[in-house]
């Protein structure tokens, strides 16, 4: 039986989440019947180790703007039947590929709802014109979440008959694995949080940083544990922490490589976002029943997310709200009290094998 050949294109190798969805979705497919590439645009190995067995061609383009020819010549000499995309740029960029390089299907996922990225300035109106003509373009768009595949009709005029909603895998394999035997990194005696994500405004990391003036009257104890790799505002929430005079309470880890062995063993996860197209480090800590306080940046916290259950759900931006949320968790959820049910994520082969 010939291979199917299967072309996924990533800016880079980071630890977004976009990206692991991407690996993610290759992990699950079958060897056997598939073969498969990983394009990017430059080097970054931090998920270099999770990708199956692939090749991987790296067009050294530093940039999506800059990688239309190089894209052309190697997606030609692979001659895909399936190029799979995660960014809009990139769906965008695959719209001049066609022109130039005939029967491929091209899979274009969602990274976020348009109307929130609009809402926060994440690109202007030529952009968005742009990135409707590279989603209308695709043969499939793959929305996050029937409130994504709405907006994405609204916004961007997509035909509804071509959106699939595929809600985020969860690789359940590799999260045992990395929690097998693995170290508590947390100090005694002390009440571990986490949050987890790009060290970026729209993450509001700041609030949680604000919200610790209060927490830490009642438990001076309180000790938060900041994953994630900088994207400018890493100096900020620094000196923030050091003005709130809670430096002490605060550890920035940068980008963690298995980030799970902090998720398992922390006393609550934190997702304080204005904004997400689908929050999988909430997914991972979900699964790992860990206790939440999570802001409705997305519609699926809240679906999974009970108050007083397995945690505590806010309003976007509300400091005071979020605050409380931290206090209830802590005075009220212990990890060993939740049992969450069986989350089931999507499966690309599910959607590939019918192209």
């Amino acid at each position: 039986m010939e291979k199917k050949k299967i072309i996924f294109v990533l800016p880079m190798l980071n630890g977004g989440g976009a990206e692991r969805v991407a690996v993610n979705y290759m992990r699950q497919l079958d060897l056997i019947k598939y073969e498969l590439y990983v394009i990017v645009f430059q080097e970054s190995n931090e998920i270099l180790d999770l990708l199956p067995k692939c090749e991987l061609i790296n067009l050294n383009t530093k940039s999506t703007k800059n990688s239309l020819f190089e894209l052309i010549k190697a997606i030609k000499s692979i001659t895909p039947d399936i190029v799979y995309t995660t960014h809009s740029r990139v769906a965008t960029l695959l719209m001049l590929v066609k022109p130039f390089v005939k029967n491929f299907y091209h899979i274009a996922r969602m990274q976020n709802t348009p109307t929130l990225e609009k809402k926060y300035n994440n690109y202007g109106v030529i952009h968005r014109i742009l990135y409707s003509l590279g989603f209308k373009s695709a043969d499939i768009v793959v929305a996050q979440t029937q409130e994504m595949k709405d907006d994405a009709i609204k916004v961007f005029r997509l035909d509804e008959n071509k959106i699939k909603v595929m809600n985020n895998p969860l690789d359940k394999i590799y999260i045992n694995e990395s929690i097998f035997n693995c170290t508590n990194p947390f100090e005694k005696n002390k009440i571990s949080a986490v949050v987890s994500g790009r060290l970026k405004k729209e993450k509001a990391f700041d609030l949680v940083l604000k919200s610790m003036t209060t927490i830490l009257k009642y438990h001076p104890n309180f000790m938060l544990h900041i994953l994630g790799y900088n994207e400018g505002e890493r100096d900020n929430l620094i000196q923030l922490a050091e003005d709130l005079n809670i430096k002490n309470n605060v550890t920035f880890h940068d980008y963690i490589s298995n980030p799970y062995s902090y998720y398992v063993n922390c006393d609550l996860f934190i997702l304080s976002s204005y904004k997400e197209g689908f929050p999988n480090v909430m997914l991972e800590n979900y699964y790992l029943n860990t206790p939440i306080v999570a802001t409705k940046c997305v519609p699926i916290v809240e679906q999974l997310i009970i108050n007083n259950q397995n945690g505590y759900v806010c309003e976007v931006g509300d400091l005071e709200c979020l605050t409380q949320s931290i206090l209830n968790c802590i005075k009220n959820i212990k990890r060993t009290s939740v049992s969450n049910k069986e989350y089931s994520g999507s499966n690309l082969e599910e959607l590939i094998s019918k192209v």
